[in-house]
C-alpha cells in the first residue's frame, strides 16, 4: 500500500479508497479526557491510545490505516474532579457505533477499537457484541493487552499492572514527553506514596470483598481522593521507553492477527451456512 501515511486525516479519498482497495484493517483508537491527579494530563489515555495504535499500524506488515481518535470516553466516574469530560453512555455507544458503521460502509473489511481506557471497556465490549452479531466485523482490545506479559516485568514500584495515573502510565508519559514536559511530569510524581487500594474502598475502610470476589464497582474518584491507583513515583522515563517499545510490538503482532484471521459474525441459524467473515 504505497501511501504517505497511515492517518485517515491525512490522505485524501482517493488514498482512502487505495487503502480501503488494499483491504486495510482500520484502527479506531479510543481514550478519554479525565482527571490523572495532580502529575498526569487530563488528556493521558487519549495520548497513550493513539500513540501506541500510530506506531503499532506503522510497524504492521499488513495495510492499516488509523481513524481519528474517539478522544471524550465514557468517564462519569471522574466527575468529581476538575478536567474530567465525559459522555452519556447512551451518546458514548451510539457515537462509535456510527464510526464503525460509516468505515464499514465506506468498504473497509474491518475495525478494530484500540482502547486506553478502564470505563470503556465494558460498553466497547457490549457494543462489538452487538455489532457482530448484527453482522458487522468489529472488534476491541486494550493497547496494552497483547503486551502484558513483556512489559510487567519491567515494573519497579509496588503495584504490578495499570491502574490509573500509575507508574505504567507516568513512564509512557514520560517516554513520549518532550524534556520540559517529562521534567515537570517527573517532579510532580516524585514524593507520591504507592496507592494500593482501590478508588472504590471508602477512606478508612481496609477490605476489598469488590476485587476478592471478582465483583464489579466503578473506580469512582471523589474530590478527596488522591486521584490516581498504583505507584507513579516509580515511573521513569527509560523505563517508558522500554514499555513503548513492547507495548507497540504486541500491539503491532495481534493487529496482523486480528486482520487475518476468520471470524465468526451474524446470527447464523442455519448450522449448513454459518456466519463467517474472511478478510482478504
Amino acid at each position: 500500500m504505497d501511501l504517505p501515511g497511515r492517518n485517515w486525516r491525512d490522505l485524501t479519498r482517493a488514498e482512502l479508497a487505495a487503502a480501503r482497495d488494499a483491504g486495510a484493517l482500520v484502527l479506531v483508537p479510543t481514550g478519554a479526557i479525565e482527571q490523572h491527579a495532580d502529575h498526569l494530563p487530563v488528556d493521558t489515555d487519549t495520548r497513550l491510545a493513539t500513540a501506541v495504535a500510530e506506531r503499532a499500524a506503522a510497524q504492521a506488515e499488513s495495510p492499516v490505516i488509523v481513524a481519528p481518535t474517539a478522544a471524550i470516553g465514557f468517564s462519569p466516574h471522574h466527575l468529581s474532579l476538575t478536567g474530567t469530560l465525559s459522555h452519556r453512555l447512551s451518546t458514548y455507544l451510539a457515537m462509535l457505533s456510527e464510526t464503525a458503521r460509516t468505515i464499514l460502509s465506506a468498504g473497509f473489511p474491518r475495525v478494530l477499537f484500540v482502547n486506553g481506557h478502564g470505563g470503556n471497556s465494558a460498553p466497547l465490549a457490549a457494543l462489538c457484541g452487538e455489532l457482530v452479531t448484527d453482522g458487522h466485523p468489529v472488534g476491541a482490545v486494550d493497547y496494552f493487552a497483547p503486551s502484558t506479559a513483556e512489559w510487567v516485568p519491567m515494573l519497579t514500584g509496588a503495584f504490578e499492572g495499570v491502574g490509573h495515573a500509575c507508574e505504567y502510565e507516568t513512564a509512557l508519559v514520560l517516554a513520549l514527553a518532550d524534556p520540559d514536559h517529562a521534567a515537570r511530569v517527573a517532579a510532580k510524581a516524585r514524593d507520591l506514596p504507592p496507592r494500593l487500594t482501590q478508588p472504590w474502598i471508602a477512606p478508612g475502610a481496609t477490605d476489598d470483598p469488590i476485587s476478592r470476589n471478582g465483583a464489579r464497582w466503578p473506580a469512582i474518584f471523589h474530590a478527596d481522593d488522591c486521584g490516581y491507583y498504583g505507584d507513579p513515583a516509580a515511573a521513569t522515563a527509560e523505563t517508558g521507553a522500554r514499555m513503548l517499545e513492547a507495548t507497540v510490538a504486541g500491539l503491532a503482532r495481534f493487529i496482523g492477527e486480528f486482520a487475518a484471521v476468520p471470524l465468526r459474525v451474524g446470527i447464523a441459524p442455519d448450522p449448513g451456512t454459518p456466519g463467517i467473515d474472511r478478510p482478504g
